[in-house]
């Protein structure tokens, strides 16, 4: 028995011939399981006189469906991956008693679902704060530079990438990705904060990364330092960390690092 020209073996004659309700072939990658499939479709259709429109072939990937149809020389032949026949079944059906005429199409279902999203976020206040945290948090964030590994590696990000996504009262800009989701989780939890905002217990310029505003009032800093406690800026970076947590601890202020691989 032959397809196209190619000689099948005696187990892929066994696999084409054989006519039990189902039946499973497994065989390597390159062993002729397509020339086999081929075969089994010429003979459903030429020696068992099966219709061409009665046989369907069903793959998983579209390269392979693609193949089939290209190398099967039978006309009528029904040759789909799962979703096409999928697709194919509902756009045959018949949905009257549904009171549809048809399916949506790829842009009545993106109408469809524009509109069910304004209507949730207006009626629903859960559904409104997850949309509004994914735009803050997610959508609208600029890129991190902590992966960055040099300290001219640093410069070129700031040059290229970086954004100047938030204003704050102070007047200065979010700089990076990690502080404006830092600023972002503080304003959609409501607390009232300033960023570099000059630390008042002290005479030299120091000022904290965000300032959260209370009647004793918490003060965040944001550090651009890796697990193993060591930043890209050196030293004197590590002994500034160190300086602004002697100062806090002498003062008495509550106080909180983050360090950017958090």
């Amino acid at each position: 028995m032959s397809n196209s020209g190619c000689v099948l073996d005696r187990q892929q004659i066994e696999a084409v011939v054989a006519c039990e309700d189902a039946q499973l072939v497994l065989a390597s990658a390159g062993s002729g399981k397509t020339m086999s499939l081929l075969a089994k479709i010429d003979y459903l259709n030429r020696e068992l006189d099966i219709p061409a429109e009665r046989i369907l072939v069903i793959s998983f990937t579209q390269k392979t469906v693609s193949e089939l149809k290209e190398r099967c020389d039978i006309k009528g032949i029904n040759i789909h991956t799962f979703h096409s026949l999928g697709n194919s079944i509902l756009k045959d059906a018949d949905y009257s008693g549904l009171g549809l005429k048809k399916l949506l199409s790829d842009t009545g279902i993106a109408t469809f679902i524009r509109s069910y999203v304004e209507f949730l976020i207006k009626h629903d206040a859960d559904f409104a704060r997850a949309v509004v945290d994914f735009i803050l948090f997610f959508y609208s964030a600029p890129s991190s530079p902590a992966g960055v590994q040099t300290h001219s590696g640093r410069i070129n990000f700031n040059r290229i990438y970086l954004r100047h996504a938030l204003f704050e009262q102070s007047g200065s800009f979010i700089r990076t990705k990690d502080e404006q989701l830092l600023a972002n989780w503080l304003y959609v939890n409501n607390l009232p904060h300033v960023h570099e905002c000059q630390y008042p217990f002290c005479d030299e310029k120091y000022q904290p990364s965000f300032t959260i505003k209370t009647p004793r009032n918490i003060y965040l800093d944001y550090f651009i330092i890796n697990q193993k406690g060591h930043s890209i800026y050196g030293p004197s970076y590590m002994r500034d960390i160190k300086w602004r947590q002697n100062l806090h601890m002498r003062n008495h202020t509550s106080y909180i690092i983050l360090p950017s691989w958090r």
